[in-house]
């Protein structure tokens, strides 16, 4: 039916004639069987009449014309109706008819445009006003719409049109529909496999086959192209030779975890291990499916055997090793735990009129003496350590934090990690101090594996890294038996999903690593999914085997699938800046931000799986770290560079730690401390890095590496840090550093007074604008 535009029909003394001269045509539309497509003689009679009686009403001067170029269904279309008898602009109405769908008309230049649907016969009556001469008219236009043009009839091809594959193999078919609307298709193959985007992979076959790929319009299922592939078998390549590649063993030391991978090459996996001549030390045993030695050996000496691999192909191969085990007291006087070869002096140690020379851009394995300490100091990072991004910064450990726990159980494993906080887990190699990047074939565009995550090393594995997830909450677990093969990383904890724990779905946008308890049994972290740190209101806690437990701090809820839930008994509500869990997996230490209750002290010591929260109330500033049983910070009271320490259970017992401060100390004067070896007493010494800004008078301790023992009282000084103490990057400024869990190194960051090059590559840079940082390792004695 004609339908009625609503729109202004025009102005001036005839407006309502107008109006009365529409309406009749609508009504004659009304009763009449249809105006689109073919209408009756009788209506178009009708419409004729009216048309001449409602021009000569309005004093129409501008006619169009009578019929528009045809139109042919699924192809663009475009026509413009050209008034005669006056001036644009004009101004175009439909009154009565329908436009095929498909098409739309311009009102403001007479363009009727699209691609039509429906074949048909259309009759439009359109108004026209010049809006400057106040003239108009009507036309009454027909539009004939034709079926697809059978000469253009729809075509599928497909390219290429025959080929021959190798068993296995693959091909990329491309496919294209001619003279059609929709050039969607379909693919399909007679044998293999083929994708939605026409990726063609062939079956395994033994013999010569044939198959058939066929690709189909989605328009018309009728027109198809096929193309021929002859598929050939592979040719058998016999097995490459097997070679037990491993001719050295790392040694291992009386008592302590060991760990080490056997690796060969060549062959067909599956491979098996065994010892066929000689014998292991007693408490080291040989995986025969992986090839890993694991253990803790009983007695030092030197262990020779033959270690045989063997593949399923019945190839072998053998080689001679010898591991070596060191007693655990080869040196009573120097290292951990007394250090008793290190200084502990109080006498000022300026820096040597010339620093030790570790290297411009490059300088990787370079290995220096502090000639105040005589310690050995490796530089472990240069320019060139990110084959794909050269002159980065590399720091020791993550976002600044001391309490990271970059080394594994053995000291032959740790990471660094660069400003954009990606990890590099490096290999590192105790007595001749040097290091490896992991995986180096694999990842050649960056020179060794890298991870996108903060981590921690395992407290109980030397082979096993946890990474913290910055795009889930979410914590994953890294294998490094293997050296050979890069470690796929499998799923721990997801705390979104996991029972009971952070809210379906939670996406975070900051993450605080709390770490990982003694034995790897509980594993925490913070997290916020409403901002960035110091937004933060949970603290989530994974106990394997138990599950999970969550305070929100925000409510002081405690929820979870094992231990007490309800009401914290603390009434502080607020914000979480940072979080770490003790040793022993029993405390989460807490500092706050924002405080959403009256007062809020802190921090703040959570006993996971439970409502108890200890809160530290006098003495608790200052920078800290935590053993098992006992928190320690340097809150410079009573006197510039004092620790005081605790125990987690009673706050209120705080005790001084330093029996023999050097009285020349001066504000500003930093630390920032590291326990990961801590002990189960909390008796060895905690290490830390200090900061001194630029002074004329020079004390002892001043940007220097320290051993405090929380049991003694005693300071053990081993090297100077070497950092402008100006960098733009926070851990190179403050020369952030973390010791390793046998208490044997500590890696820390540091500018090496400006004499690393730039960040760009250049030899020389500006202190404070862009000289570059690296990690260095020290050795303690």
């Amino acid at each position: 039916m004609f339908r009625f535009s609503a729109g202004p029909v025009s102005t001036g003394n005839n407006s309502a004639i107008q109006v009365v001269a529409v309406s009749c045509l609508v009504f004659l539309c009304m009763i009449s069987a249809g105006c689109g497509g073919s209408a009756s003689p009788f209506v178009k009679g009708l419409v004729s009449q009216q048309k001449n009686k409602f021009e000569q009403t309005l004093r129409s001067t501008i006619s169009l014309p009578d019929s528009l170029p045809d139109a042919i269904v699924g192809r663009l279309y475009s026509a413009v109706l050209e008034p005669q008898g006056s001036h644009a602009p004009y101004h175009f109405l439909l009154l009565a008819g329908e436009l095929p769908d498909g098409l739309s008309m311009d009102s403001s230049n007479g363009r009727i445009s699209g691609r039509p649907l429906v074949p048909g016969d259309y009759e439009l009556l359109i108004r026209v006003a010049s809006k400057r001469e106040r003239a108009q008219g009507l036309g009454h236009v027909k539009l004939q719409v034709a079926k697809t043009n059978s000469a253009q009839t729809l075509a599928v091809h497909i390219s290429p049109t025959s080929l021959t594959l190798t068993s296995g193999g693959s091909q990329q078919f491309t496919a294209s529909v001619t003279h059609a609307t929709n050039n969607s298709v379909v693919w399909s193959a007679s044998a293999g496999a083929i994708s939605g985007t026409g990726l063609y992979v062939a079956p395994t076959v033994t013999a010569n086959t044939n198959a058939t790929v066929t690709v189909t319009s989605v328009q018309d299922s009728s027109k198809s192209a096929v193309a021929k592939v002859l598929i050939t078998p592979a040719a058998i390549t016999p097995p490459a030779v097997l070679t037990l590649n491993t001719t050295t063993l790392p040694n291992a030391t009386v008592g302590a975890n060991y760990g080490a991978q056997l690796s060969a090459s060549g062959g067909v996996a599956p491979y098996a291990w065994h010892v066929v001549g000689g014998s292991l030390p007693q408490g080291i045993s040989l995986d025969s499916a992986s090839g890993a030695l694991s253990g803790s050996p009983a007695s030092a000496g030197s262990f020779s055997f033959a270690a045989q691999v063997s593949d399923s192909s019945s190839q072998s191969s053998q080689q001679q090793l010898t591991l070596t085990v060191q007693s655990n007291v080869v040196n009573n006087s120097c290292g951990p735990p007394t250090y008793s070869c290190a200084r502990t002096d109080l006498n000022p140690a300026p820096l040597p009129s010339k620093v030790p020379d570790a290297g411009n851009l490059l300088g990787m394995n370079r290995i220096t003496t502090d000639p105040d300490f005589n310690s050995r100091i490796v530089r472990i990072t240069d320019a060139s350590l990110n084959t794909g991004i050269r002159n980065l910064t590399f720091e020791a450990g993550f976002g600044g934090s001391a309490d990271a726990n970059v080394w594994n159980t053995d000291s032959s494993l740790l990471y660094v990690q660069d400003v954009y906080g990606w990890m590099y887990p490096l290999s590192f190699d105790a007595s001749a101090m040097q290091v490896s990047r992991l995986y180096a074939q694999s990842f050649p565009q960056w020179g060794g594996m890298r991870i996108s995550a903060g981590g921690s090393w395992s407290r109980s594995d030397p082979n096993v890294l946890y990474s913290f997830e910055t795009r889930t909450p979410s914590i994953s677990r890294y294998d490094f038996t293997d050296r050979s093969s890069p470690p796929q990383p499998s799923s721990l904890v997801d705390f979104s999903s996991a029972a009971n724990c952070l809210p379906l779905g939670f996406k975070p946008i900051w993450r605080g690593i709390g770490g990982v308890s003694r034995g790897d049994t509980v594993f925490v972290a913070a997290y916020s999914n409403t901002g960035t740190q110091g937004s933060g209101v949970y603290v989530a806690a994974y106990k394997i085997g138990s599950g999970c437990t969550v305070y929100n701090t925000q409510t002081g809820s405690v929820s979870g699938n094992w231990g007490s839930t309800g009401i914290v008994n603390t009434p502080d509500r607020y914000t979480i800046h940072n979080v770490k869990i003790s040793k022993d997996g029993n405390w989460v230490v807490i500092v706050g931000t924002t405080c959403f209750s009256t007062n809020c002290d802190g921090p703040y010591f959570w006993q996971i799986g439970t409502t108890n929260v200890v809160t530290c109330q006098q003495g608790c500033s200052g920078h800290w770290t935590e053993g098992n049983l006992t928190w320690v910070n340097n809150n410079g009271s009573p006197k510039i560079g004092q620790y005081q320490k605790r125990p987690f259970s009673n706050a209120s017992l705080m005790q001084t730690v330093i029996t023999n401060l050097p009285s020349t100390l001066q504000i500003p004067f930093d630390q920032h401390p590291s326990w990961n070896n801590a002990d189960d007493n909390d008796s060895n010494p905690f290490l830390t890095s200090t900061y001194k800004s630029t002074t004329s008078t020079w004390a002892p301790w001043y940007n220097e590496i320290l051993a405090i023992s929380p049991s003694a009282g005693t300071v053990s000084r081993f090297a100077h840090t070497f950092a402008t103490v100006a960098s733009h990057r926070f851990s190179t400024k403050y020369a952030i550093g973390s010791v390793s869990q046998d208490g044997r190194f500590f890696v820390f960051s540091s500018d090496w007074m400006g004499t690393l090059g730039s960040e760009s590559g250049s030899s020389t840079c500006t202190v404070g604008t862009d000289c570059r940082g690296d990690a260095f390792v020290v050795e303690l004695k």
